[in-house]
């Protein structure tokens, strides 16, 4: 494998240049509607993932933010971020840049070039890091760990506005609707899913009660947030409109993670210790299930729906494709 390292003022980028890794993987147990195609072993454990904007690489978040190939899953370069812990990763609406969120600091790093910006300094420490998808006001949306929700403009990179939401305690997951219009918090003190407009952030407009509590949230395409509740051997659909529990998907055990593709029709389901299961949205069917990737703290899955990563407490950062 050819290294090249190019260091910055703000930050040090390896490329790697080679795929590197072995493209065989776990097996499946039943016709799974995706496949392994790579892993990357990461220094630590990778917590949180997701993907650039377009049908671009995958970004994953642990020692330092890393970029994934697109297409074969390969670790396009590692990007050092002075050290400082990542909280969430993320990506502005129109992909230009990933995002990497790290305590009450943001950095945002261009895709291709891998230059590192900022960081951008924020009002309280950040939990979350949420793009309006739309892309029409340019606003990322940062849910911090006392109950505030920063806003800072992806156009000139500034905080224009920090809300206090009332009644929001201990946020322990955070998602935007497709739409851009909703942001729904999981809140661990008293174990809601609370819907907060993005035209009114103090407020919270709805609640959902989840006994037991929630490990994670993901939105989905259309007009539902699935969640993973804690206690429950269940994943829940939330209504965006009613914020109210509106659908439910059996599963073994209670997830600890979860996401869903594009059109909706495939939901993963991450476990501790045990690897992923696939549901059929629409008959409830278990699609595949494999208990070869330990716990995937994080799934992301691209626009496409052809390609998920997984961040694992393997160390790796595991690519699956369709």
């Amino acid at each position: 494998m050819k290294l090249i390292s190019v260091f910055f003022s703000l930050a040090a980028v390896t490329f790697l240049i080679s795929a590197g890794c072995g493209t065989t993987g776990p097996s499946i147990t039943t016709n799974f509607p995706f496949f392994f195609l790579q892993d990357v072993d990461v220094s630590g454990i990778p917590e949180d993932c997701c993907y650039l904007k377009n049908s671009g690489d995958g970004i994953a978040g642990a020692d330092s933010l890393y970029f994934i190939d697109y297409q074969n899953g390969y670790c396009r370069a590692k990007v050092y971020l002075q050290g400082y812990p990542i909280e969430d990763v993320g990506a502005t609406a129109e992909g230009g840049y990933a995002l990497a969120l790290c305590g009450n600091l943001l950095f945002y790093v261009s895709n291709d070039t891998y230059s590192v910006h900022g960081p951008i300094p924020l009002a309280s420490y950040g939990s979350f890091i949420l793009t309006n998808p739309t892309g029409g006001n340019r606003h990322l949306y940062s849910v911090g760990s006392n109950g505030t929700i920063t806003t800072i403009s992806s156009l000139s990179w500034d905080v224009t506005a920090v809300d206090t939401v009332s009644g929001l305690i201990e946020p322990v997951a955070a998602v935007i609707t497709a739409d851009g219009s909703s942001i729904f918090i999981a809140d661990g003190y008293d174990n809601t899913v609370k819907k907060i407009s993005t035209g009114n952030l103090g407020t919270v407009s709805a609640e959902c009660e989840v006994a037991g509590g929630i490990n994670d949230l993901y939105a989905g395409s259309g007009n539902l947030i699935y969640v993973a509740p804690d206690s429950i051997s269940e994943i829940w659909g939330i209504d965006t409109g009613t914020g109210q529990h509106y659908s439910t998907y059996p599963v073994s055990s209670p997830a600890v993670s979860v996401a869903v593709t594009p059109d909706d029709h495939y939901i993963y389901v991450g476990f501790q210790g045990s690897g992923i299961t696939v549901i059929n949205a629409q008959n409830l069917d278990i699609e595949a299930s494999s208990v070869s990737y330990g716990t995937p703290h994080d799934i992301a899955i691209n626009p496409n729906g052809n390609r998920a990563i997984l961040c694992t407490s393997l160390g790796k950062i595991i690519t699956l494709q369709k």
